[in-house]
């Protein structure tokens, strides 16, 4: 017998249900918010039930040492390492504007804790 359980609200998965597929935006928008709304609408428009970002506490996952280090990527967003990922880290109230866009285009949204904290 196939278990199947609710994962989200109203969704379920197992059994006779369809998969549940998730887009994995993590930080390909930049640090940009718009860029992130348009990726979470890309994902509902190319039938993904829900968009996921990463969420860091950059001082709790890297040391200072790490921080500091030059950063000379051509991909680069910032002088040090800390400064490129700074750059692309989203702050929770933005996070809180994007869970309400996704709300708002139907898709469900969530973020993986990349620390501890």
């Amino acid at each position: 017998m196939a278990r199947e359980f609710e994962l989200c609200p109203g969704r379920r998965v197992g059994g006779d249900n369809p998969c549940f597929i998730i887009a994995e935006i993590g930080q390909n928008h930049q640090g940009d918010l718009d860029i992130a709304k348009r990726m979470i609408r890309m994902a509902k428009d190319c039938g993904a039930d829900c968009a996921k970002f990463q969420k860091s506490e950059l001082e709790y996952k890297f040391n200072k040492k790490a921080l500091e280090r030059p950063y000379t990527s051509e991909h680069s967003w910032g002088k040090t390492y800390g400064e490129h990922k700074r750059h692309l880290e989203f702050s929770h109230d933005q996070y809180r504007e994007l869970k309400k866009y996704a709300e708002e285009v139907g898709i469900f949204f969530t973020a993986s804790g990349m620390d501890e904290v």
